[in-house]
């Protein structure tokens, strides 16, 4: 039977991408293929001077075998490849929650079988290799594989990819685990290869912890801010609308580090010939030279960000690009020049819901990725980064005339890499984190040019290294550039300025007046709920069984408290990534077996009660903040 068109009309109607990679493949030079005996096979890849031979096992299903840089090697069994697979996806302990990494593709017998059993939450395949996959895809029956959902393919060139997919598709909680499958022969021939998978991987799950730990500790702190923004986000305009603005136009981001003292006061000379953005922690150092940035960058919740902005006295003419959750004293304090981004907060849905849709700013976690992603939206090129060292400069963290000039490096975990001029410099695991997200960022996107003249730290990838100097002479100079930046920005803003104040204003009151009715209703049947569990726990200590009808008719009320909370529109907003751990630990005590169901249900009732006393708690919270916005609305409009 041809396996090929099978496999490929299978993922040809699941990944239509990848399907075009291996048309695209097909059709290279670099592959050759001589399958005149189907005993014998053998596959040429050119790129990567691989040679893949198919031969016929003692069972009659192909083995491979591969010749690599004058190693030899087989990837299956000789005698009887499909019980080996079978043997290892036996010996793997997966359950429904495990998310697997699958290491080396081989000729996909082990993945075939764990498609079989379907007992995954995710699978991330890595084949680094695109003629490995496409030998197994032409010659081995992979439909059960390619039929299952929840799988992920990185194939060669999506192995740039791998840090952003871990970020979008590896989940942090208490219930799903990872686990390896490893193609073990593969991972031993193309060990440099593998070695620099793994690190990727390791990167990217740092990455999404160090998130959901901000995430969840930040979540009660940013609902606040917004609610407290909304005045000030329903009469200014998206980001969207300035996309594309500066297109072709040189955009200078400047962050914080160390190494700005080195060329910061050069910014001087290219007012109208770059767009010049910086962060809050580099703003002061910017205004004591004189420098008036055109845009700030401003997307932190916390206290520690008003501090950057304290003592700053009004600058008419900059325009402040903040985070629907920016700390709301720093929207109060800055003048009528406000845009409004979203990192998609779980609160900014109800902001939607009255402005329509924000398109989402990509960010690893800092203000200075976001900046960067701006830039690039705002169509800029080249990008010039200034003061983003990611390393301990001169063994200091910040440049002088920021909040933290006097901060200096910890000893403790740190970190060696390469440094902008060649040689090693110290880092610690934030700005690792930082600095990875840098170099799969640029590696997205190769359309533009990106220039570090941070002139110091660390290395970042995908970017031509220069002095600010030299900038200046090869893009910035006014005979390349002359363009009143503060006008563009000023038309932009004022054709895009909400005109429809009064539908606006009245839609705003209406979904005021809907939530509030919501949030009311929802610690009403929370309130009732909470009731209901205590009384239970009441009844459990002075019996000593219970039959599985009454847990059912306990576990029906229960579920219409749940039924009805769940038809509340906007409650979601309030609560979700609040109560995430509370969450999950309340999915893992229901998901167990218990032999007593005495026991069962006293567990369920401890885990219902404390998770609904925190509900009930965040309920009244929202409740008192948004009441108080309300008011504050009403009052300036």
């Amino acid at each position: 039977m041809d396996f090929y068109k099978k496999n490929m009309r299978i993922l040809k109607s699941k990944n239509r991408k990848l399907y075009n990679k291996i048309l695209e493949f097909e059709e290279s030079e670099s592959l050759s293929i001589n399958d005149s005996d189907e005993d014998q096979i053998t596959i040429i890849d050119k790129k990567h001077d691989i040679e893949i031979y198919l031969e016929k096992s003692r069972s009659g299903n192909y083995t491979i075998r591969i010749n690599f840089e004058n190693k030899e090697i087989y990837l299956h069994s000789k005698y009887y490849p499909i019980k080996e697979a079978e043997r290892q996806i036996k010996d793997l302990k997966v359950k429904e929650q495990k998310q697997i990494f699958s290491l080396g593709f081989g000729l996909g017998y082990h993945l075939s079988e764990l498609a079989k059993r379907n007992k995954f939450d995710k699978v991330i395949i890595i084949e680094p290799h695109m003629s490995i996959f496409y030998t197994a895809l032409k010659y081995v029956d992979l439909s059960d594989l390619l039929k299952s959902n929840n799988i992920i393919y990185l194939i060669e060139e999506d192995i740039s990819s791998l840090f952003d997919i871990i970020a979008a598709y590896y989940s942090m909680s208490l219930e799903k685990d990872i686990e390896f499958l490893e193609q073990k022969a593969e991972i031993k021939l193309f060990k440099g290869k593998f070695k620099e998978i793994y690190q990727k991987i390791k990167e990217g799950i740092n990455y999404k912890k160090s998130s959901l730990v901000t995430d969840i500790n930040s979540a009660k702190k940013w609902r606040r801010n917004i609610i407290y923004n909304i005045p000030d986000i329903i009469n200014h305009p998206k980001v969207n609308v300035f996309f594309n603005s500066f297109k072709d136009i040189p955009a200078i981001c400047v962050a914080a580090g160390p190494s700005l003292d080195k060329n910061i006061d050069q910014l001087k000379r290219v007012k109208n010939n770059a767009l010049v953005m910086c962060v809050g922690t580099s703003l002061k150092p910017l205004l004591e030279r004189g420098i008036e940035p055109d845009i700030v960058v401003s997307v932190d919740g916390n206290l520690a960000n008003y501090k950057h902005f304290e003592d700053i006295k009004n600058i008419p003419d900059s325009y402040l690009f903040a985070e629907l959750a920016n700390h709301y004293n720093i929207q109060e304090k800055w003048n009528e020049k406000q845009v409004f981004l979203t990192m998609k907060r779980n609160f900014s849905g109800w902001v939607e819901e009255i402005k329509g849709e924000y398109t989402s700013i990509n960010t690893g976690g800092t203000v200075a990725h976001t900046m960067v992603d701006l830039s690039y939206k705002f169509g800029a090129d080249p990008i010039v980064l200034m003061g983003q060292d990611l390393a301990f400069s001169e063994n200091r963290t910040h440049a002088s005339g920021t909040t933290y000039e006097d901060n200096k490096r910890s000893e403790e975990n740190l970190i060696e890499v390469d440094g902008i001029n060649g040689e090693k410099v110290l880092t610690n695991k934030v700005y690792l984190s930082m600095l990875s997200y840098f170099n799969n960022y640029f590696a997205k996107r190769p359309d533009r040019t990106y220039i570090d003249a941070t002139e110091g730290g660390a290395k970042i990838d995908h970017t031509l290294v220069m002095k600010f100097s030299e900038v200046i002479d090869k893009y910035l100079s006014d005979s390349k550039n002359n363009i009143n930046v503060r006008k563009v920005l000023d038309q932009y803003y004022k054709k895009n300025q909400d005109c429809d104040n009064k539908n606006l204003d009245k839609k705003t009151i209406q979904q005021f007046d809907l939530t509030l009715k919501e949030l009311n209703k929802a610690i009403s049947l929370s309130t009732s709920q909470l009731s209901f569990i205590v009384s239970i726990e009441r009844q459990l200590s002075k019996i000593n069984s219970i039959t599985d009808e009454e847990v059912k008719k306990i576990e029906k009320k229960l579920l219409s408290f749940e039924k009805s909370l769940n038809k509340l529109d906007y409650i979601e907003y309030f609560i979700e990534r609040i109560l995430i751990i509370e969450s999950m630990r309340y999915k893992e005590v229901i998901s167990k077996f218990y032999l007593d169901k005495k026991q069962e249900i006293k567990e369920k009732m401890k885990y219902y009660r404390s998770y609904r006393v925190m509900y009930l708690k965040e309920l009244k919270n929202s409740k008192k903040l948004f009441e108080k916005a309300y008011q504050n609305y009403i009052e300036n409009q």
